[in-house]
């Protein structure tokens, strides 16, 4: 997945940041460190949007607990939610 997003990712941004020496020292031994940390911060994106989507879905509870229709989802299998290829 990441060589595919590179390969469609022409334009690029340099950056002159300041990091903590621990970080530092793993960087140090990435032989790619500009593909280390743009891995990393994806990740971090990833993350940080399902907590969003999780506490979004906690704010809503109470609707999807009162709701007959809403509480009939929870008899669907996950599967039923992969991305068709």
């Amino acid at each position: 997945m990441y060589i595919l997003y590179t390969l469609l990712c022409v334009s690029t941004q340099r950056f002159n940041i300041t990091l903590p020496d621990d970080i530092a020292e793993v960087l140090k031994t990435k032989k790619n460190k500009s593909e280390f940390l743009a891995e990393a911060v994806r990740e971090k994106m990833v993350r940080d949007r399902k907590r969003e989507v999780l506490e979004n879905a906690k704010k809503i509870k109470k609707y999807y607990e009162s709701d007959e229709d809403l509480k009939s989802l929870n008899s669907l299998d996950s599967q039923d939610f992969v991305e068709w290829e």
